[in-house]
């Protein structure tokens, strides 16, 4: 084209008519002269070997900006074409022309290589066999770090290209391609290019033969491992660290053959001081990923220098972490793994690495000053569960370490001893119950004298607890041992009542664990300790503990029942150890039901105004109790419970929530069928509720309960509409929607219900209570129910709250109090969604400046607004935003005239000091401060201790 392109070979193809062309785009800008031979190549009053020829003389000009100028022209041109406007010969003399400018001193700058871009990429007849032209040319002869990031973009694209469509011409280049491969990837730096480089470098190792260059591929992507890179702040390519860390990863586990370097690599990069222990837990994590993909082979002649490794990062006493890291425990395990294929050297390679890890930890185990103890047994512990063959020799050395620690004999510090000797007891039973796991009991019942006598001098309580549990379920009953469990029994009626959590549930823990194990020794030693209890409710958690069996039900229950029976006894504590009785028994269906109409007769024996004064904590425990029974056993009791409830309808307050649990619509239709038509609505309204969540016709059922809506309150008849409306959305029923456009249309009709309203617009968005919790209901839902009614619900809101007029007070009012209770749904939802969040800031600005709301709602907004706060990342919450909503918050902290009002104002000042740029904030901090000095002057001391905490956060800001 260039030959083409000269004057002398225009003047002699064209003539008159070409130097009249000629002299049409005489004049024209480049920008119009493009666009007027596009037109013309498109309308073929022109060809294309005539266009170039027109352009021919600054093609071959002198002047290296205009040749560049008229580079530019011819591709701009190209770009414009139809993918499918070039013959195959036309394409191949443009790729050729472009191919010849390519590397050139004066190649302009972007325009040749976006040309062979647009024509290898675009073009739908591109020759055959210019595939090894255009590889020769670009990256083997070329240089394609040498051009600009955006043109080795362009590049890449290309070759990605000729390797997934023109692979077999690229293969016939042999070596000489892949060499190239290396020499134009290697250098390269920006993460945008490596990106695409690293998917290249996969195909290429996997496509083609890497023959003598294998160690030089794997080295070009090996040095860039680990991957440093942070992303700067205002960066949008989207491109992360762990997209960069994956891709790398990748290469160097694309082959087979890289297994040797890959894992010498690990090695070295394990030992390498220079790397924070973060970095070195990510190699841990690709040694994971190294072992799945290559043989055993690879890992054993690396197998000393990778232990090496493993052991400075796991036995690290500079580790920032008492715990050992998930990542070195995978990694232990996943080596082992590789090696246990059954092959003798196999076998031999893990007894060296439990032999090692095992000389090696001794002396952090032992040595529990270091902080080192739970990190070397952690990894210990692993290693019983990875190799059964050596869990034997651990555990027995493991058990005399401990059993040295507890008795003080490694202590180098009196100060310390009493700490020492507490943490020994913490790891001792985790390491008796793997014992007995493990089929080692042997090792127990050796030191056993000797664990009991320790365990009755140790102070600590949960340790003897717990070693009491293990104890009972090796099953040997000599006289210290009876008499420790005796001990123990006795201690645990008053340790079942402690307020530490902990102790109370490894107490209770072994009162069961004892019954089920030894229900004989355990109905022998009880009596005589219960006896000095007798009729005291303390006795309860243990009573309930020791159920295990139908055998030892009838026995409890004759000193449960009477407890039961008062209301003295209807505590929080007490009614969830009888809910944990059932769930304890969960396999043992008949047994628990058994026990469940004994346990409900005895709570039912109070008068009927007791009964309503308990009823919301009596109602919860049954819940609780419901989950645990199979369909067919809860439709059993609910039979049961109906012609009580028939007689008695209080009792419906204490079972509706067992009663929603049913999966059977009509079993709950009949038990609704039996209540009074007077009383009992919230109850009704829930049961109501299930049905419609429950039936397969929504349509049928919105008729038959018209009757019941039609005798509700008027509050009751919008709580109706507020229940139903969630259960329908749950499993995304229309009808749901329909429900929540009219309650909206009544918050603008009836603006004296505003309150009621308010309230059944909280109940549509209320997953929570236990009336409403989808899984203690055992309610029907759509998967991610919550996220989806969040995202339907939000441009709803948005676009009816638009449509309301600045004078509909009250209407306006009902959605500011529906933001808070909105981003409460949202709160659990597992996804980020700050961006839908965000959409409401405009709504809360607007609920801000609103005048005439009530105290109430007010609360509610900046309620609200702590969650929008706090839901938001760092750069998400913007100037304006801000600006708005500070000197309301200032506002609300000196002149609320309510403590929840004010601690909400503090905790979004807070937030704001924390979420917020600091240099924005300092030109509010005079005023944020003088509100928090004013608040600190309150009566009320929670007030003035987060007022102190603010005060104290916003300071800080000067100083960043």
């Amino acid at each position: 084209l260039v030959s083409l392109a000269t004057r002398i070979e225009f003047r002699s193809l064209f003539g008159i008519a070409g130097r009249k062309r000629m002299m049409e785009t005489d004049g024209l800008r480049d920008v119009d002269l493009v666009c007027v031979f596009t037109e013309k190549l498109l309308s073929r009053s022109i060809s294309l070997k005539e266009f170039v020829q027109l352009l021919g003389p600054r093609l071959t000009s002198t002047d290296a900006e205009e040749r560049e100028k008229a580079d530019e022209v011819v591709v701009s041109v190209l770009c414009r074409l139809p993918n499918n406007f070039l013959e195959q010969r036309e394409v191949e003399l443009l790729l050729e022309f472009l191919l010849s400018r390519f590397d050139l001193p004066s190649m302009t700058a972007g325009a040749i290589v976006v040309g062979i871009n647009q024509l290898v990429l675009s073009c739908s007849q591109l020759p055959t066999g210019c595939e090894k032209s255009i590889a020769q040319r670009i990256f083997i002869d070329g240089d394609v770090q040498q051009c600009s990031q955006k043109d080795r973009i362009a590049l890449y694209e290309v070759l990605e290209y000729l390797i997934r469509e023109r692979l077999e011409g690229l293969r016939s280049m042999g070596a000489e391609f892949v060499l190239g491969f290396v020499r134009s990837i290697t250098g390269e730096r920006d993460p945008r290019c490596l990106i695409i480089v690293f998917r290249l470098f996969c195909k290429v190792v996997q496509l083609f033969s890497m023959g003598p260059f294998i160690e030089d591929l794997f080295d070009v992507v090996a040095c860039y491992y680990p991957i440093e890179f942070k992303p700067s702040s205002n960066d949008t390519s989207g491109i992360t660290r762990e997209l960069l860390v994956n891709a790398c990863e990748e290469c160097l586990l694309a082959h087979s053959s890289f297994a040797p370097f890959t894992y010498q690599l690990i090695a070295e990069k394990m030992g390498d001081s220079d790397l924070e222990e973060d970095v070195k837990l990510e190699i841990c994590s690709f040694l994971v990923r190294a072992c799945e993909a290559f043989p055993a082979n690879a890992l054993h002649q690396q197998l000393d220098d990778i232990l090496a490794g493993l052991r400075m990062i796991a036995l690290n006493p500079a580790a920032n972490s008492s715990i050992m890291p998930q990542q070195i425990l995978d990694a232990v395990k996943a080596t082992i793994e590789k090696l246990s294929n059954g092959s003798e050297r196999g076998s031999e390679a893990i007894d060296y690495i439990c032999d090692e890890f095992l000389e090696n930890s001794e002396p952090f185990v032992l040595q529990s000053e270091m902080g080192m103890s739970g990190r070397s047994l952690a990894l210990l512990d692993l290693l019983t569960e990875c190799h059964p063959k050596m869990s034997k020799t651990i555990i027995e050395r493991v058990l005399l370490w401990l059993i040295m620690i507890v008795k003080g004999e490694t202590v180098n510090s009196a100060a310390n001893r009493d700490e020492v000797i507490d943490e020994g007891f913490r790891y001792l039973p985790r390491w008796c119950k793997l014992a007995v796991s493990t089929g080692n009991d042997s090792l127990l019942l050796f030191h056993q004298e000797c664990l009991v006598e320790v365990t009755r001098m140790s102070g600590s309580k949960i340790g003897r607890y717990s070693l009491g549990e293990v104890f009972v379920s090796i099953r040997n009953e000599n006289n210290s041992v009876k008499e420790f469990y005796d001990e123990l029994l006795a201690q645990s009626f008053e340790d079942a009542a402690n307020e530490n959590v902990d102790l109370r549930n490894s107490c209770l823990s072994f009162i069961h664990s004892f019954a089920l194990c030894n229900w004989n020794l355990f109905s022998k030693l009880l009596p005589s300790r219960i006896d000095p209890f007798r009729d005291d409710l303390k006795t309860i958690p243990i009573l309930c503990a020791a159920v295990c069996s139908s055998e030892s039900a009838q026995f409890v229950l004759q000193l449960l029942q009477p407890l039961l029976s008062t209301a003295k006894a209807w505590s929080a504590g007490n009614l969830q150890n009888v809910a944990s009785m059932f769930t304890s028994n969960k396999s043992e269906q008949q047994m628990c039901q058994m026990l469940f109409y004994h346990i409900f007769d005895s709570l039912t024996l109070a008068s009927d105004d007791t009964l309503l004064e308990h009823s919301s904590l009596l109602a919860e425990c049954i819940q609780d109790i419901g989950l645990n029974f199979s369909a067919r056993v809860h439709s059993d009791i609910i039979r049961f419970l109906a012609d009580k409830i028939e007689r008695r309808s209080i009792l419906f307050l204490l079972v509706y929530l067992f009663v929603v649990q049913s999966e059977n619509v009509d079993e709950m239709t009949d038990i609704l069928g039996r209540l009074p038509d007077i009383g009992l609505e919230s109850q009704k309204i829930v049961l109501i509720g299930a049905i419609f969540n429950k039936t397969d016709n929504v349509e049928s059922k919105m008729k038959e309960f018209g009757v019941f809506y039609s005798k509700f309150s008027r509050a009751s008849q919008l709580k109706y509409k507020g229940v139903i409306c969630r259960q329908l959305l749950l499993i995304d029923k229309e009808q749901g929607w329909e429900i929540f456009e009219s309650l909206l249309d009544e918050a603008e009709r009836h603006p004296k219900d505003e309150a009621l309203l308010s309230c059944a617009l909280d109940e549509v968005v209320n997953l929570d209570s236990r009336w409403s919790d989808i899984v203690k209901c055992a309610y029907c839902s759509t998967v991610l129910a919550r996220q989806r009614i969040f995202c339907q619900m939000l441009p709803v809101l948005l676009r009816r709250f638009s449509q309301l007029q600045k004078g509909d007070v009250s209407a306006r009012s009902v959605y500011f109090r529906m933001l808070s209770p909105l981003l409460k749904l949202a709160e659990k939802i597992a996804v980020p969604l700050n961006h839908e969040y965000l959409k409401l800031s405009p709504m809360f600005c607007e609920a801000l400046d609103a005048n005439e709301l009530s105290l109430t709602t007010v609360e509610m907004i900046v309620s609200g607004l702590e969650g929008l706060i706090k839901a938001a990342l760092r750069d998400e919450i913007q100037a304006d935003f801000i600006r708005k909503v500070l000197p309301k918050l200032q506002r609300f902290v000196t002149h609320g005239t309510s403590i929840r009002l004010i601690l909400s104002a503090l905790e979004c000042l807070e937030l704001m000091a924390r979420r917020c740029d600091p240099l924005f904030l300092l030109s509010y901090f005079p005023d944020v401060v003088s509100s928090t000095v004013a608040a600190s002057k309150s009566k009320k001391r929670k007030i003035r201790s987060k007022a102190a905490s603010v005060r104290n956060l916003w300071e800080l800001l000067t100083t960043k």
